[in-house]
């Protein structure tokens, strides 16, 4: 999967949040950013920190075998590694998460395609779509279809979804509830008891969310929430 890099900031934050949920995370660890942090060394052309990233989830991994989602990831990585469709396949399965499901089958369609598989890469870039489109996720619905244009594959049907960079309207779903959230008063603990996350991951996405919006505290968020407020839902 391609990842951009053109904001270093934004990679060095994905890096910084690997290392705390590695080596400072009480809790569950959210493994979701070592598949992210695999994808931008990869992407980049440095095999050499990918691996080392892929060690380091999978001694997280041997460190908390009951945790089945580090597990997964700890395949997911070795499979991008390998570049293995069969690997990313059973990642696919075991993802209970929609979004990490529908990422681990772009993964493997892309891997088809590196191993000359057009019509396996197709069914896997279609299923990833399909779940990336359940989600409202027109940025990653936007980037299949990219990747299937680049296997000679024009789908003109496919209704394009285009989301903001910058607003309330660039929110992913899982942002604006985060956003929500915090507006109404809840803490970061306690918005990751409401979402299903930990309390990592909703700081990392109320970064994002601070910078997509252009505020500087959870004040601000909710006035922006407040105003927002008579024409959501």
């Amino acid at each position: 999967m391609s990842v951009s890099l053109a904001e270093p900031a934004y990679v060095h934050d994905l890096e910084e949040h690997l290392r705390v949920i590695l080596f400072e995370a009480e809790e569950a660890a959210d493994a979701k950013a070592a598949v992210l942090l695999v994808r931008g060394a990869l992407a980049r052309g440095d095999q050499a920190k990918a691996a080392q990233l892929a060690e380091s989830t999978q001694r997280l991994s041997g460190s908390r075998p009951s945790d089945s989602a580090v597990g997964a990831a700890a395949l997911h990585v070795r499979g991008l590694l390998d570049r293995d469709p069969a690997i990313l396949d059973r990642v696919a399965d075991r993802y209970q998460i929609p979004l990490t499901r529908a990422g681990a089958m772009e993964d493997a369609g892309l891997a088809c395609a590196e191993r000359g598989r057009p019509e396996d890469a197709l069914a896997r870039l279609r299923r990833a779509y399909d779940l990336y489109e359940g989600l409202g996720d027109g940025p990653a619905m936007a980037r299949v279809r990219a990747e299937l244009r680049a296997a000679g594959v024009r789908l003109h049907h496919w209704r394009r979804v285009a989301r903001p960079a910058y607003g309330w309207d660039s929110l992913t779903d899982t942002e604006r509830r985060v956003a929500e959230l915090v507006s109404s008063g809840l803490s970061n603990r306690q918005v990751a008891s409401q979402v299903f996350l930990s309390t990592h991951t909703v700081a990392f996405h109320l970064r994002h969310i601070f910078w997509k919006l252009g505020v500087t505290s959870r004040v601000e968020l909710a006035r922006l929430a407040a105003r927002q407020a008579p024409t959501a839902g």
